[in-house]
């Protein structure tokens, strides 16, 4: 699936001399010097009235309100089981599963295709398979019919989701298939996208994060969600609404201003979560954080706190995107950039076979730059999880189906250089 741009440039950087010194200095040295370690499972938090009640006494009102909400809406819906911890506390062996992704919605298509059958047909499929809560759960196949008599199943991510691009992306679709035409089953469409963006809007927390499902069912799903960009797209989404141009142009100007009260309350969130270095510089963020006291928190077994190239890179996109940015933002990108630039590995490949439960890092001289997908928070030391809540400063400790598993390795932060050299000739950039 095609994935929107979160905003519209490639500057050199010098590289390490020989791949022999580079091998070393990657790998050789953190092995011989650090063994791994393990994080406890209560770094994360779910939400629940005791810690609500917990918070100064100006902060509850605005919470409380939100956990009645969100538990009405639960009580309207179909029973789903509460959060569990899937990952188990030992390697599993064997090709790994990967994730549920959704499949069938094109988002760079071209305008005309959107008044296509093909893309009519998907639009009438996504407004079948929307949630009684107004969302979308994750790993949809649209090229399918939906079952007859769809019935919603009782899983974890039933009600809704913004987990792997699921919710957003059907609103996207939905107002791209609306702005075509479509006649009377466009009304459909429309309808389905206004009641979707209510469900961003109450599924928003009061100090602007979101969580990974809503309503909430525990754990670290709870939590406020970068991961694999969830609340970027969320944002980004609301940018465009707010903005009323194109696809959005139906939206109604009174949910448009609501899109840009809650747009503001989230880079409010955003701004807040960045991390800081030892020189009190901004940097970058982690994955997730605990929703209430905005520290960094872990997710699933393999996923530790850790500072985190590919949601940063999206962020610091997202923050380049913005009409007019304050001198916040200014310096929120400006040190994301930084850090971009001390992490960065040269003449390095990462070579993933999942078939053959394989992932290694591989010395290519001249290769794209690099990125770990994690480092040890506040340094620039690459770290890998497994699903024994274990820690390595080496890949190659993993098991194999983790090692396999997981996209240890890219060049997330790429595209952004590129955005940021011309941003930063911008006035106000």
């Amino acid at each position: 699936m095609n994935r929107p741009r979160l905003s519209p440039v490639r500057s050199g950087c010098a590289r390490i001399g020989a791949v022999i010194l580079l091998t070393a200095l990657v790998a050789a040295p953190v092995r011989a010097a650090m063994a791994p370690k393990s994080w406890p499972p209560d770094q994360f938090a779910p939400l629940t009235p005791e810690r609500i009640a917990a918070l100064p006494a100006a902060e509850q009102p605005a919470w409380k309100d939100y956990w009645a909400a969100a538990q009405a809406l639960t009580r309207q819906l179909p029973e789903a089981p509460r959060a569990t911890e899937f990952s188990p506390l030992k390697p599993l062996e064997g090709p790994p599963k990967g994730g549920q992704h959704t499949f069938g919605l094109r988002l760079d298509a071209p305008a005309a295709w959107y008044a296509s059958e093909q893309a009519r047909t998907t639009a009438d499929r996504v407004v079948v398979w929307q949630s009684h809560a107004g969302a979308w759960k994750k790993g949809i196949d649209y090229n399918l019919p939906p079952p007859a008599g769809k019935a919603l199943e009782a899983n974890l991510w039933s009600n809704g989701t913004f987990d792997n691009d699921a919710t957003l992306f059907e609103l996207r679709f939905l107002a791209l298939a609306s702005h075509a035409g479509g006649g009377v089953r466009a009304a459909a469409w429309r309808e389905a996208f206004m009641r979707g963006l209510h469900y961003v809007f109450i599924a928003q927390y009061p100090n602007g994060g979101w969580p990974q499902i809503y309503p909430l069912v525990g754990g670290y799903h709870d939590g406020v969600t970068f991961n694999d960009d969830a609340m970027a797209h969320a944002l980004a989404l609301l940018r465009d609404v707010a903005a009323g141009r194109g696809e959005f142009a139906f939206v109604p100007a009174a949910q448009r201003q609501e899109a840009q009260r809650r747009l503001d309350r989230g880079i409010r969130c955003v701004l807040a979560t960045q991390l800081h270095g030892a020189d009190g510089r901004p940097s970058v963020w982690c994955q997730q954080y605990d929703m209430l006291t905005l520290r960094p928190s872990a997710a699933r077994n393999f996923e530790p706190i850790a500072d985190c190239s590919q949601e940063s890179a999206t962020l610091a996109e997202l923050l380049m995107s913005l009409p007019h940015p304050s001198p916040e933002i200014v310096a929120a990108v400006d040190g994301a950039m930084a850090w971009f630039e001390r992490t960065a590995l040269h003449d390095v490949k990462w070579v993933r076979e999942p078939a053959k439960s394989r992932g290694e890092i591989l010395p290519a001289p001249g290769a794209p730059l690099l990125w770990s997908r994690y480092y040890d928070p506040g340094t620039t030391t690459p770290i890998f999880g497994d699903r024994d809540r274990t820690v390595h400063y080496d890949v190659a400790e993993l098991s194999a189906e983790r090692r396999a598993g997981y996209a240890w390795y890219g060049t997330w932060p790429a595209r952004a250089r590129e955005t940021y050299q011309a941003w930063r000739k911008k006035p106000g950039g």
